[in-house]
């Protein structure tokens, strides 16, 4: 754990840092563009991230599952780096056939986001590039190299993206222009990437055929398949509620909503940052059957993400009404959604990596089964209650998928391995979560819109900081006040 620990320490500051720079986006963004361009682009994401998930044919998992079987520094990784690239390529061609035999559906299925429909073609570029992010990525996270990642996908994008936004705002570029920089601006992601991995001696054009075909490739293509729909599932509970968003409403309401999904998406940091290194450790200590392991990694990473993510969520909820004055008026009708919203992501930062758990067990199956489950509950729910309450029940039938999802991984971890994330700290962080949203609502109205804010973060940091102190919930944070001679 001390390896995640460190790296995890190291991503969550830059991802911290990338956070402050996504409340810049999120805060100036709907000042300086129009709701219908956030909205486009967010749906330009959300389809293309959706597509790149298929498009490798579950080879990115088959990377975080099979890897530490294939790893050979001296001969780099047997040309792992161009077995990726040839499977993404492949699935690439094969997928984008098939999307292009259905465009006449794509388009009849957003009448009510007109521009959407536009950019197909572009669309299906930017799932190629960003598969080829996604395999790489987990490429180098097998590799134990992830800081740079997280650098690139925290900082280099974010900052990328509001240098466009100022760009479009002084009208210097047209919406066609906005969309095709947007796209290059994670293609330069994929090429920095790229060199990454060069210079960790990680590139090798020469596959070598006859060690990858002494693997067990009946188990790695089962895998493989399934992963590639889960890996689908997994990432469409991200982006469904948008997409579906997008069909029911105008793109402008998608920029109403994606804005409030990424103010939450604040919470989702401990997560990203943990999740990328601990996979590589679960699936190694599953390898080499260190049940002890998996168990302790299962329960820290609920520990540590139920903590932190608490505090950004008793955070947010004291400042959410000085962040909402500060964007245009057509924002606020999506405040009942962050509300929604905000609880899904507890929750899920609540049940820790579970889902690692299971997908790089031998039971890995059981977790396709539930990402299907997700699925179709997402997709029945959203088609539901999007048409009966708007965006608030895009959030309310995410929240419902969501604890739906994780309530069964719970429940099959806790029968088929014995093993539950939850302990004593799982009440003294909750203590402190209800302590400090009902300190901050029973704060009067009238007080100035600062100082409500001011005084909600500050009862929240002393609840957690004497909890802490009191119980040593995250020994990490006691070392720093120890460093700083807050506490002995």
């Amino acid at each position: 754990m001390g390896e995640i620990k460190k790296q995890s320490i190291n991503n969550t500051i830059l991802s911290y840092i990338g956070a402050g720079l996504g409340f810049l986006i999120i805060y100036f963004q709907p000042s300086l563009i129009s709701s219908s361009d956030i909205g486009l682009l967010r749906l330009l994401y959300s389809f293309s991230w959706m597509v790149a998930m298929v498009m490798p044919f579950g080879i990115g998992s088959i990377t975080m599952r099979f890897f530490p079987r294939i790893k050979n520094e001296a001969n780099t990784h047997n040309g792992f780096f161009a077995l990726l690239l040839l499977f993404a390529s492949a699935g690439a061609l094969i997928i984008a056939t098939a999307l292009y035999l259905n465009k006449s559906f794509f388009v009849d299925y957003y009448k009510k986001s007109p521009a959407f429909p536009n950019y197909f073609n572009e669309a299906i570029v930017f799932a190629y590039i960003l598969s080829l992010i996604s395999v790489y990525s987990l490429y180098a996270s097998s590799l134990l190299k992830t800081t740079f990642t997280v650098f690139l996908t925290d900082i280099f994008i974010r900052v990328g993206q509001f240098c466009l936004i100022i760009v479009c705002h002084y009208q210097l570029i047209n919406r066609d222009t906005l969309v095709l920089l947007y796209i290059g601006l994670f293609f330069a992601q994929l090429l920095l990437l790229i060199v990454h991995l060069l210079k960790n001696k990680a590139v090798s054009f020469h596959i070598r055929w006859s060690f990858f075909k002494a693997l067990p490739l009946k188990e790695i293509a089962v895998f493989g398949f399934l992963m590639m729909f889960t890996a689908f599932a997994s990432l469409g509970i991200k982006f469904i509620d948008q997409l579906i968003v997008g069909h029911f409403l105008s793109e402008n309401m998608v920029g109403v909503y994606a804005t409030c999904v990424m103010i939450c998406a604040v919470m989702e940091i401990p997560f990203n940052s943990l999740e990328r290194i601990a996979q590589s450790k679960i699936a190694y200590a599953w390898t080499i059957g260190d049940r002890k392991e998996v168990e302790k990694i299962y329960e820290m990473s609920s520990r540590y993400m139920f903590f932190l993510g608490g505090i950004l969520f008793c955070l947010l909820w004291a400042g959410i009404d000085l962040i909402f004055s500060g964007l245009p008026l057509e924002y606020h009708q999506g405040k009942l959604a962050f509300y929604i919203i905000s609880f899904s992501s507890l929750f899920n930062l609540l049940t820790g990596v579970n889902s690692s758990v299971i997908l790089f067990s031998h039971k890995y199956f059981a977790a396709s089964f539930f990402l299907f489950v997700l699925i179709a509950v997402a997709f029945v729910a959203n088609n539901f209650l999007i048409s009966l309450f708007g965006i608030s029940g895009a959030a309310l039938a995410t929240l419902i998928a969501i604890s739906t999802f994780n309530l069964l991984k719970y429940v099959y971890i806790l029968i088929r391995f014995k093993m539950q994330p939850f302990s004593k700290h799982t009440l003294y962080i909750s203590i402190c979560i209800f302590l400090s949203v009902v300190f901050i609502f029973i704060l009067p109205q009238s007080i100035h819109p600062f100082i409500k804010p001011l005084l909600g973060c500050a009862f929240t940091v002393i609840i957690f900081s004497v909890m802490n102190i009191r119980f040593n919930t995250i020994h990490e944070v006691n070392k720093v006040f120890r460093r700083f001679k807050l506490i002995r």
